[in-house]
């Protein structure tokens, strides 16, 4: 089934989408062999995407959309904003133990974009904590949460020693988190 039909552009974003949520490493996977787990023939890759880089790029973008639902899905409204904060950051820390190449690559565009996508999702919550706060103070506030957290996932040995603990063990990482979220939450007040 390698013909143009309608679906092979969705069947090539699925494999890759798949492949990253398995923790594949994409950069030695080849065009010839997404093509051919997605049953297509390699050139529609280019026809549809113009290049592998793009097409990773925009399945990173489909992956992190459906993080973003699953955190939000997974924090109930019911919980008080403060522990619904933790629990988003604890899934966003578990995705990227859990997701290495993935992480990589979302973690590296949303520090080159100025973290946009990530603060208008931890925005709300943050509102619901600091009724009084400004807009630009919330932002700021969300930086402060994300930047340092992304920057230590993105490299987790080269702060063990620092952190005298392991991120990429999840039950050392959550500890971790729930001190570094306290002295943020507690600074902000």
């Amino acid at each position: 089934m390698d013909e143009n039909t309608p679906d092979a552009k969705e069947r090539i974003m699925n494999t890759v989408v798949g492949l990253m949520l398995e923790g594949k490493d994409l950069t030695r996977i080849t065009n010839r062999e997404i093509a051919s787990l997605a049953g297509v023939n390699s050139a529609l890759i280019n026809y549809y995407y113009q290049s592998k880089e793009n097409l990773l790029n925009l399945a990173v973008g489909a992956c992190m959309s459906q993080m973003a639902d699953q955190l939000l899905e997974d924090t109930p409204g019911g919980a008080a904003p403060r522990q619904r904060l933790r629990n988003m950051m604890r899934g966003i820390s578990r995705f990227a133990v859990e997701h290495r190449f993935l992480s990589e690559i979302s973690i590296s565009a949303e520090l080159k974009g100025g973290n946009e996508n990530t603060v208008r999702t931890i925005l709300p919550i943050l509102k619901e904590i600091f009724k009084e706060k400004s807009e630009n103070e919330l932002r700021l506030l969300a930086l402060q949460l994300i930047v340092p957290l992304q920057v230590i996932l993105l490299h987790p040995t080269a702060y063990k020693k620092s952190l005298n603990g392991d991120v990429s063990d999840l039950d050392v990482g959550f500890r971790l988190l729930d001190i570094f979220i306290d002295n943020i939450i507690g600074q902000a007040r």
